[in-house]
């Protein structure tokens, strides 16, 4: 299966809830595209604050990782952007720090929680 994405608009933030399973022969193709439709509605709404959940069966590879990174400017995401992610897998929020620090990297603000109402506080009040 795919990965899905699913957006909603919050008073304060955009949440993408992203499911299914990597396409291990598109995967940055196939997330580049679910990531550039969150910069549109974020402009949309005049929001700067992005909430991704993730159930998704593995996270990128690690040069993946690096060029979705380093391509977030050239798919609509702002400086201003703050990003949040939360993943309750134990394992896969481990491995997914690796892209947070690659985010971070970039100018980003962008921390990496176990439940929403963990990565909720420190988006709306940090």
């Amino acid at each position: 299966m795919p990965i899905t994405l699913r957006l909603k608009v919050h008073d304060d933030f955009v949440e993408a809830e992203f499911t299914g399973t990597r396409d291990i022969n598109n995967e940055l193709e196939e997330t580049l595209n679910a990531w550039s439709e969150i910069p549109p509605l974020c402009k949309k709404h005049g929001l700067n604050k992005i909430m991704a959940i993730t159930h998704l069966d593995k996270r990128l590879k690690l040069d993946h990782s690096f060029a979705l990174a380093d391509k977030l400017v050239a798919i609509g995401f702002m400086p201003d952007y703050k990003l949040t992610a939360v993943i309750p897998n134990d394992k896969l929020r481990l491995e997914y720090e690796v892209l947070a620090t690659f985010i971070r990297n970039f100018g980003y603000e962008c921390e990496i929680f176990a439940t929403e109402k963990e990565a909720k506080k420190w988006l709306l009040h940090s």
